[in-house]
């Protein structure tokens, strides 16, 4: 099953092609009217994911990208592509990143980590449209939120190493809250979207046995951790979301990675957003993980 938008905005009515999760058409969240907050409110908590249309602009996703591109010329040296003129879409990028990343892992593993501390993703993950969302959905003010786990992800095509089963959030995360996903590229079927179990969410925090894969090298989450007789009860759904719009999803909702087989790189951003006067919110401090091959080219001890 495909969540696809609806031309006739939030709906649910009989005669809807099954599987169809229509989306709003909004353009900044000072265009919502009450009656469409509190539909995307209904939304949200019936079925645990509200996609927000078109409220990331290409700004935005430009000012991620130049960092990106930036990181990965400055350590490829003989890259073809310029800084004035290439796009994130652009093939001959594409295949260079793809190339690169294969004969030079740890370098790019660099690259990688680099780009996560960058200032225009905070600046987009934390943007006041976004915040303002994000306070709906939690229902609390922006002075109590609290977020982590900020991130830009550049998943190659067939790649099994970071590839995510399925899992919740909050096993990772430890609080209820939600999670912020945005493309930055075109979500074509063969890039591989997002896929979820629909209503998910309202199983609860599942109790897990922990894998044994906790390295740098490897996704604590490639191999799933949650009962077969859980997953058995939704259906397997990929989410149909464009560039521009976001994606905001429950702790609890069970979600994985898609598979990319595309000759493209699936660049993404997330983050994960918290209520942070709640009862039951944990508190925590943002922790930081250097990067091993950084600190060994830069000849810094790693101190424990």
């Amino acid at each position: 099953m495909t969540f696809r938008p609806d031309t006739n905005g939030w709906s649910n009515a009989a005669g809807a092609k099954a599987g169809n999760i229509p989306k709003n058409n909004i353009s900044s969240v000072d265009e919502f009217h009450m009656d469409l907050k509190n539909e995307m409110v209904k939304n949200f908590k019936n079925d645990g994911f509200y996609i927000a249309k078109g409220i990331i602009n290409e700004d935005e996703i430009g000012s991620i990208f130049e960092n990106v591109l930036q990181n990965y010329l400055k350590r490829n040296t003989s890259s073809e592509c310029t800084n004035e003129v290439t796009r994130i879409d652009s093939t001959l990028l594409n295949q260079e990143m793809i190339k690169f990343r294969e004969e030079n892992l740890e370098t790019f593993s660099e690259i990688y980590d680099a780009c996560q501390s960058s200032v225009s993703l905070v600046n987009l993950i934390t943007s006041r449209k976004i915040s303002e969302i994000s306070t709906r959905l939690l229902d609390c003010e922006i002075s109590q939120l609290s977020h982590s786990g900020n991130m830009i992800r550049m998943d190659p095509p067939y790649d099994t190493r970071n590839k995510t089963a399925w899992h919740q959030e909050i096993a990772f995360v430890r609080n209820p809250g939600l999670v912020l996903w945005i493309p930055l590229v075109e979500m074509t079927d063969d890039i591989g979207p997002l896929h979820i179990l629909k209503k998910s969410h309202l199983e609860g925090e599942i109790v897990i046995e922990r894998n044994n894969i906790n390295d740098y090298t490897s996704s604590r989450v490639s191999q799933t951790e949650i009962p077969d007789e859980i997953l058995e009860k939704f259906e397997d759904s990929a989410v149909e979301i464009e560039k521009g719009d976001a994606l905001f999803f429950d702790h609890k909702l069970i979600h994985k990675s898609g598979d990319n087989t595309s000759k493209r790189i699936r660049f993404s951003c997330q983050t994960r957003y918290m209520n942070s006067v709640l009862d039951d919110f944990a508190s925590f401090r943002p922790g930081t993980s250097y990067n091993p091959h950084s600190m060994k080219r830069v000849n810094r001890k790693m101190y424990d």
